[in-house]
């Protein structure tokens, strides 16, 4: 991935959900949801929350991203929208998703994304995430979970090695999720490097490598 300007970047995104360029109505308008009702609720109506990744795909170019908690494949969908660059898209779950078809993340981000696609359920410590997490160079992570801290932490231990130079880690719900934020400031404590944070609905963290 091309050198990143944290600062700059900062400063963009900023820019951005201050003056709310784009609605969540607009941007997830062609999206799939369970149901309707759920496509209108306070979170996805939020200028705040998903448009966050479209915004920041609209200032890095990655070759490689990999989603950890796919769940509907907003917020990678939303990143699609923006960023043209990848190549290579591994989306992870690390359980099964009872309520709805994982067809409809998948629907979501094909609308924008026409590169190569993988898609794992299980668990971090499983051979096959292992081998398919170490044989790619990762330039963007998502971390869309709200699990225990140990959890978070191993995601971050894991990926770490793997994450390319200059290449990006995203952390949402760290404002709304202790567990979550948490682990992402003392992973990097103990790594040697300064998040930073975005006023958005739940809070994300991004550090860089």
């Amino acid at each position: 991935m091309e050198k990143v300007d944290l600062d700059k970047l900062e400063d963009n995104i900023n820019s951005d959900l201050k003056k709310q360029l784009i609605s969540s109505r607009v941007l997830m308008n062609n999206f799939r949801f369970i149901d309707e009702s759920s496509r209108r609720t306070p979170a996805y109506s939020d200028p705040l929350f998903v448009p966050f990744y479209y915004y920041l795909g609209k200032y890095i170019k990655p070759k490689t991203v990999l989603e950890m908690g796919f769940r509907l494949g907003l917020f990678s969908g939303s990143f699609f929208k923006s960023c043209s660059t990848v190549d290579y898209f591994f989306a992870f779950q690390n359980k099964p998703e009872v309520f709805y078809s994982p067809r409809l993340a998948r629907s979501n981000v094909k609308q924008s994304y026409k590169g190569l696609i993988d898609f794992y359920v299980g668990t971090v410590l499983d051979n096959v995430f292992v081998d398919k997490l170490s044989c790619k160079s990762w330039d963007l992570v998502i971390i869309n979970e709200e699990e225990n801290y140990d959890t978070h932490r191993t995601y971050l231990d894991y990926i770490w090695p793997n994450i390319s130079h200059d290449g990006l880690v995203v952390v949402d719900y760290v404002n709304s999720h202790k567990p979550a934020r948490d682990a992402l400031v003392d992973f990097c404590k103990g790594n040697n490097r300064d998040p930073i944070f975005f006023k958005t609905r739940y809070g994300v963290g991004m550090v860089k490598k």
